[in-house]
């Protein structure tokens, strides 16, 4: 890990964010159960240990009872999922479930994709039931809050009628937002307006209130393929042991100078081949495993911090770059200067290195994330 020195904090960028009309809206919930020995003694009373297949008849009992509960809430899309991987959620107009070691990737269209599905495997124990709600609809982000609470009154049901303990549940609602930086300079002319109110308060201000404390994470993670011009006026030497080390020097350069230009404070650049994942967490912990590097923040945490993740004998695939919000990018309970200034800070990055910006795509993703105990 390499860490440069803190970037000055100050905040002048607007609060309204305007995003192209084609930005795509994602939403969904996964509801986590541990897998205790009483939970298993509450479904199906113990376990046949002799079996080939001994948690086969606990999965099926279980995933029925919960499809029976959120089918009486007239939720249409539901994945019980078992497989002790990180679950991922994208938009596709195909739907399809793809896995890795470490990942479940939920692709979908919120307008015209359904099922109730189980992924488990009965021979192995996972360390925890997960339960994956899927917003549908044509307008995800203005009825998010009537999907967050036929969600969790399923999962009070789901929790009384297995027989489980007050909080044993954890509900985590993830929303985002993806785009292209550089839809403009492609030709598209429309856009639309944001705030990005904290999803409790947005929720609040529809009428539905969120039950009960919470945590909440605000961060942005821009991706950027490998292109070629990258690679150009960067030194590389392919007979070295560590090649691109020049290469990635260079683009942590540029991409400080664009943090420093635009007061981002709390950022980090990932160049390992490893998907990012951000999570709650106070001691703030990051961690590498296999294919996923957990990042932990605490919004309470206003101190500046940068950090760069690269190996210099390995050419990655594409870069991320991650912004996070703290609790005072939050002004009258909205991110949207947050916003403004990743995007600002891409967009300079981008300047610097001549990025193709009427051919080239930057995505971004913006993510808002809330956590409660049921």
């Amino acid at each position: 890990m390499r860490r440069t020195s803190s970037i000055l904090k100050k905040h002048r960028a607007g609060e309204r964010v305007y995003l192209p009309s084609d930005s795509r809206d994602n939403q969904y919930i996964l509801a986590e159960i541990p897998l205790t020995d009483n939970l298993i003694n509450l479904i199906c009373d113990g376990i046949d240990e002799t079996s080939a297949k001994p948690y086969q008849k606990f999965y099926q009992t279980l995933s029925h009872k919960i499809f029976e509960v959120v089918e009486k809430h007239d939720l249409s899309h539901v994945n019980f999922v078992a497989n002790n991987r990180l679950v991922r959620v994208r938009y596709s107009d195909e739907q399809q479930v793809l896995h890795t070691e470490q990942q479940s990737f939920f692709f979908y269209c919120p307008q015209h994709n359904s099922t109730f599905k189980c992924y488990f495997d009965g021979s192995v124990r996972a360390r925890k039931i997960k339960v994956l709600f899927l917003a549908t609809g044509e307008e995800l982000r203005v009825n998010s809050g009537k999907f967050h609470h036929s969600v969790y009154q399923a999962i009070k049901e789901i929790s009384s009628i297995v027989g489980l303990a007050e909080g044993e549940i954890k509900l985590r609602d993830h929303q985002h937002l993806t785009f292209d930086v550089f839809a403009k300079e492609k030709g598209g002319s429309n856009t639309l307006s944001h705030t990005f109110r904290e999803i409790a308060d947005r929720y609040e201000s529809d009428g539905q209130n969120i039950e009960g404390e919470h945590t909440s994470i605000t961060y942005a993670i821009a991706s950027l393929p490998m292109a070629r011009r990258l690679l150009k006026g960067a030194e590389i030497d392919y007979s070295s042991n560590e090649p691109f080390s020049n290469l990635y020097q260079k683009i942590e350069q540029a991409f400080n100078k664009s943090c420093d230009e635009n007061m981002i404070d709390q950022a980090a650049m990932i160049a390992k081949g490893v998907s990012p994942f951000v999570r709650y967490d106070e001691t703030e912990t990051s961690d590498i495993e296999g294919e996923l590097i957990s990042i932990g923040v605490n919004p309470n945490n206003a101190e500046s911090r940068f950090c760069a993740h690269w190996e210099a004998d390995t050419l990655v695939d594409t870069l991320r770059f991650v912004f996070i919000a703290d609790k005072s990018d939050e002004t009258h309970h909205n991110y949207g200067k947050f916003v403004n200034q990743a995007i600002a800070a891409v967009k300079s990055f981008a300047d610097e290195v001549d990025w193709k910006k009427e051919s080239d795509d930057i995505i971004v993703r913006v993510h808002q994330h809330i956590m409660l105990q049921v």
